[in-house]
């Protein structure tokens, strides 16, 4: 069994009253992370281009030995960090696998109230590979969706991934990453990520055929009350002890489960053997083998 711990970090920074506040957090996000103790840590909204996921990592993984993975994606909206990505750092090795860009979707990217022209911010996934002990190889993959929420069209519509352009993009979105990970031999294999879907149980449950860590109703991920920040696996892997860790200014929570293998169920008639071997002997009545009776 493995913790996986997943985070979007803003770069680092805290929303405050204005907006995003100009100091560097990374820390705060590492020690509220760091008495979970994981194995396995997935970010986003990293800044690519420095240090930050080893000072991440050296404050939520201490003295541990640490194998980092990490891709720049796109420009960034946060204050003070240029470039935006996604990181994995793993206390065992890892084999980077190709990352995985995801098309942006065919709408009028225009901000959600001003109507403003907007950058898509361009999404994609890290895929990395590691022998996880017992739970042998797992493939992790981590990253984001793009926010269609923010977005609006020429005509003032705004966009959800529940109906219209933004769930036949959700469906063509999931269809194309289902076809990336067979590319690469994924078979069994972790997904969190900054998913940005009201419903993301539909699209990478019932689409890609993962299972969702999170119960109904799934816990609330970020201080608006939504539930994006999500973990699924495949099927023969089982998340357990899963929880989201409240850091105070974040917008949005770290999430955390431990993952073990899922143990197989007998086959029927391998059951009714059991029982059969567990069932005492029925006893004979008296004189029945004379008779040739049996029970």
């Amino acid at each position: 069994m493995i913790s996986i711990a997943f985070a979007n970090i803003a770069g680092g920074r805290l929303v405050g009253p204005d907006g995003y506040d100009d100091a560097d957090r990374t820390a705060d996000f590492g020690q509220a992370l760091a008495g979970l103790q994981p194995d396995v840590l997935i970010v986003t909204e990293l800044d690519p281009d420095g240090d930050q996921l080893e000072r991440l990592t050296a404050a939520a993984m201490p003295g541990r030995k640490v194998h980092h993975v990490r891709h720049g994606f796109s420009d960034s909206h946060v204050p003070g960090v240029e470039r935006l990505g996604v990181g994995v750092a793993s206390t065992y090795p890892l084999t980077e696998l190709e990352r995985i860009d995801l098309p942006n979707p065919s709408i009028d990217f225009l901000h959600w109230r001003t109507g403003e022209p907007m950058d898509p911010h361009p999404k994609g996934f890290l895929v990395a590979r590691g022998d996880f002990g017992a739970l042998g190889e797992v493939d992790i993959v981590g990253g984001q969706v793009c926010p269609i929420h923010m977005f609006r069209s020429a005509s003032a519509v705004e966009y959800t991934y529940r109906e219209g352009p933004g769930r036949e993009f959700g469906a063509q979105m999931t269809a194309y990453l289902q076809e990336e990970l067979a590319a690469r031999g994924v078979s069994q294999a972790v997904v969190a990520g900054d998913l940005n879907m009201p419903n993301p149980r539909e699209f990478f449950g019932e689409t890609l055929g993962l299972v969702d860590a999170f119960g109904d109703p799934p816990p609330v991920t970020t201080p608006d009350g939504r539930s994006i920040d999500r973990l699924f696996s495949t099927p023969d892997l089982v998340a357990r002890e899963i929880e989201v860790v409240q850091v105070p200014g974040a917008d949005h929570f770290p999430v955390v489960c431990r993952l073990a293998r899922r143990q197989p169920e007998a086959p029927a008639i391998g059951r009714i053997r059991e029982q059969d071997l567990t069932r005492p002997p029925a006893r004979s009545a008296p004189g029945a083998a004379r008779r040739g009776i049996t029970r």
